[in-house]
């Protein structure tokens, strides 16, 4: 078995116990948001990139996907790329 194929059932079961989109939540005056979280500081990166996909879809197509659609088929694709 693949270091990848090892590892997906800890995936599986970290995405069950409610890893979800939220971490790509931005902070609003009542509201801090998982991105500037204590907890996640210095181990989340990378959110310019789905930031900038989001602005590019909702060009294209208004209101139609969520960044959580948009993270979950980035990590596919990023495991898919690995394999």
């Amino acid at each position: 078995m693949s270091k990848v194929s090892d590892t997906f059932p800890l995936i599986a079961v970290k995405l069950l116990q409610g890893c979800d989109g939220s971490v790509l939540l931005d902070n609003t005056a009542n509201f801090t948001g998982e991105k500037s979280a204590a907890p996640n500081k210095d181990s989340l990166r990378g959110f310019h990139v789905i930031d900038e996909i989001k602005e590019w879809l909702e060009r294209e197509c208004p209101q139609t996907v969520s960044c959580a659609d948009i993270l979950a088929i980035a990590a596919r694709d990023s495991v898919v790329e690995v394999l």
